[in-house]
């Protein structure tokens, strides 16, 4: 694990070309999101489904680029080139992308509403008014107030409740891990990929991807506290912005980079079984 993550170290350092694909999606998407929220209904619909168009061509072209940097980390071209690939990418695994997106939205809305129905079984309703919790959420002192005016059996359910959904989208972001690299290594239909990406994570490795996924897990919710508490001043903000990108180029390389060395290459040779 550890040579795994010095390897993606290396990789993402010497193509860090790959981060341009994802700060420019980034500004492009939050620009498109700014100016795509007033509108009527049909308006929003049209604006979603292009917003999904614009995430499935980003994902297909940068997820093929990070597969070829992975696949040949050892090339004497230069790395700045990857980006050539982009395009390719997005012709080749469009569609493949596009029913990624679909069954990781399938999975997540069955995790969740799984864990809505287990929460209203064992924990119960809250008893907060909807507009009540919404105006909580405009600021910190609101925030304090309301918190002060619940009850301890309430505070009880409003933790438990917490803790429910964080378990759900851990367990959704886990089961989904090596749906990307399965697909763009093995397998592009996009439903065997999911069952394929199912079946080696639960695989004789299962610790070992386990244990990948937590130091992820980790690594980035400590990344995420320290851009929420050295964020407030514009230089940090700036500086915690890049790191933030750097790190989730690192994130991908690395998984890909684990599921190529650990399912892909066998004995030195390529394992194309799905």
């Amino acid at each position: 694990m550890i040579n795994c993550i010095k390897e993606s170290f290396k990789l993402t350092n010497k193509y860090i070309i790959l981060a341009t694909p994802l700060i420019l999606f980034s500004l492009l998407s939050s620009l498109y999101i700014l100016f795509s929220v007033n509108g009527n209904l049909v308006s929003l619909v049209i604006a979603l489904v292009l917003f999904t168009l614009m995430l499935t061509a980003f994902l297909a072209g940068w997820f093929f680029m990070i597969k070829n940097c992975v696949e040949k980390p050892d090339t004497d071209d230069d790395p700045n080139a990857l980006i050539k690939e982009f395009p390719a990418g997005v012709g080749e695994y469009f569609l493949p992308a596009l029913g990624l997106i679909f069954v990781m939205f399938v999975v997540s809305l069955i995790i969740l509403a799984a864990a809505y129905f287990a929460g209203m079984k064992f924990i119960g309703q809250i008893g907060i008014p909807a507009d009540s919790f919404s105006k909580a959420l405009e600021s910190t002192e609101a925030l304090k107030t309301f918190l002060s005016s619940l009850s301890d059996e309430q505070l009880f359910r409003l933790n438990a409740w917490n803790v429910l959904l964080f378990s759900s989208m851990s367990l959704t972001y886990f089961v989904v891990m090596l749906y990307s690299p399965v697909m763009f290594f093995k397998e592009k239909n996009p439903f065997k990929a999911y069952f394929t990406s199912l079946k080696d994570l639960f695989s004789r490795k299962f610790f070992k991807t386990l244990g990948l996924y937590l130091i992820l897990f980790i690594s980035y919710f400590i990344l995420s506290i320290l851009t929420t508490v050295f964020g407030m001043n514009i230089i940090m903000h700036f500086i915690f912005t890049l790191i933030n990108f750097y790190y989730l180029v690192f994130a991908g390389v690395l998984v890909f980079d684990y599921y190529y060395k650990n399912y892909v290459q066998v004995g030195g040779n390529l394992d194309t079984r799905v």
